[in-house]
Order: structure tokens, then sequence, then C-alpha cells
């Protein structure tokens, strides 16, 4: 049977929406929409903030659960009542069908936002220096900090102090850095040889000279890059294929090798810097 009372539409967190349509509810994602008829719900559960949809399953099949957080109190009742009281009635003695078997999905990303995802990840190919979550930066910054003030406090020198925050900051610096370069030389090393190499073709997007390559699912993508005679070959994750890297001549990647290993040398240099300075406020 189809809702005919006024049922709320429920607005949950991540752009999660839930309302009813007819004889369906309709749960819509951020990247999907899913529309489950009545006769595929078990029952309808609202525990606060959190609405459940529960399906149908056979016996000794665990039943599929739809959640939807974040959501009114107040609407979720209101929801869940109208719902329950809406579910047809199943004779006894019936067998129970699988109701995810009769969930209809419907991708809501289109080939534009598929390509912005690829333009956000090509950054991947050859990250700057600073290109990775800044969190790890901050994180080593903070851990310096927090030492040149343990060793203010347990040596009772804060000229000491000073001098392991600053040894310490320049560290972090490096060693951020460091591990920027091991990804610039990473995927183009990794991706070559366990990856799917395509030949790509040069365009021009929004002023800018770019590379179009087509993935196994015919899905054509973007990299920055330049070829000689107009095209050079990309290699690309199988999993994601929008992580993708443009294939370069040996000698690039062993100056970036080489570049690491020096980075590296000076990380490690300032890192054992750092300890020798504040070994002496803790007694070593």
């Amino acid at each position: 049977m189809s809702i005919t009372s006024p049922i709320p539409v429920l607005q949950g967190d991540r752009d999660t929406e839930l309302r009813a349509d007819g004889t369906d509810l309709l749960l819509r994602r951020r990247d999907d929409e899913l529309r489950i008829p009545l006769a595929a719900i078990t029952h309808v559960r609202a525990e606060r903030r959190v609405v459940a949809v529960e399906l149908t399953a056979p016996a000794g099949v665990e039943p599929v659960v739809y959640r939807i957080e974040d959501v009114s109190a107040a609407g979720a009742t209101v929801f869940a009542d109208v719902v329950n009281a809406a579910l047809p009635e199943r004779a006894e003695g019936t067998e129970t069908i699988d109701g995810s078997s009769l969930v209809v999905t419907r991708s809501l990303r289109s080939a534009a936002d598929v390509d912005e995802e690829a333009e956000e990840d090509e950054d991947l190919e050859g990250p700057g220096l600073f290109a990775a979550d800044p969190w790890l930066r901050h994180t080593l910054c903070v851990a310096a900090g927090l030492l040149a003030v343990a060793v203010g406090v347990a040596g009772q020198s804060w000229s000491r102090g000073i001098a392991t925050l600053l040894l310490g900051q320049a560290g972090a610096v490096v060693i951020h850095v460091t591990l920027m370069l091991i990804m610039c030389w990473w995927l183009p090393w990794y991706l070559p040889r366990y990856g799917i190499t395509v030949d790509a073709e040069q365009v021009y997007r929004s002023g800018t000279t770019a590379l179009a390559y087509t993935d196994a699912d015919g899905v054509t993508r973007h990299i920055q890059g330049l070829a000689q005679n107009g095209t050079a070959r990309v290699a690309y994750s199988p999993r994601k294929p929008q992580v993708a890297v443009v294939s370069r001549p040996l000698k690039i990647a062993a100056g970036e090798l080489t570049m690491f290993l020096f980075m590296a040398g000076i990380a490690a240099l300032l890192a054992y810097g750092t300890y020798r300075l504040a070994l002496p406020a803790f007694g070593g």
C-alpha cells in the first residue's frame, strides 16, 4: 500500500535525505539514490536521531539495514510510525524474499563529477613539497615545540630549549619535504609496473595544457603534463583510474631519487642533532 498520511522528509548528515514517494522510500546519498519499495521493508526503527530501515531477508540471512543519522528526533518518530503502518501485511507461511534484490540504485554522479574528482587527484602525479595533508607538518612542528618546552623545564635552561625548538622545527620541515619526495618518486616507479599504461593526447583545458587518457571503463580523464609530438604514455591505477602519472625518462626518476636520498640524509642529521641537544636536559 502507498503512504497517504503526511510524512516528514528526514535530512541527515553528509547530505543524506530519506523521504516517502508513494509505495517507495527514497534514500538519497551524496553519490547515489536508493529506491526502496515498502514490500522490501520489515520495519523502520527510530532511535533518537537515527532512523534504520531494515529489509526483509530469508531465514538464516543477515538482513540489510540502511541508516540515516543526525535527523530530527521528532521527525524520526513520526516517519517510523507512518511507514510502519503502511507496510504491506504478509501472509503466514509465505517465503520471505530478500528485500535487497528489490532495491533500485541510481547513480547521481555525472561524467563531469567523475572528471572533477580526477582533477583533484591529479596532484598525486607530482605533488608539491607541501601538497600533502598539512596535519602531518603541523604534528611534527607541535612535537618539536613540546620537546623544546620539556627541555626548558627539565633542564632549567631556556636557551637550550629555544635551540631545541629551532633545530626541531627545521627537522620537521625537512622530514615533511622528504616524505613528499617519496611520493614524487614512488608513484612514477610503481604505476608503470603494476598499473595500466595507455596513450594520452595533448589537449587544452581552461587555458592550460593537459593530457587526456581513457580508462578501462571508457571515461576520459585528464592529467597535467606535456607530450612530445602530441602524445605521451600515462600509467594509472586499476582500482583508482584517476590516480595516474606521465611516464618519464629514467634519468628524471634517478634525479628525484638522488634528491630524496640527499634530503633524507639532512633530515637524519637534524633529527640526531635535536636528540643530542635535548638529551642532557633529561640526565642523558
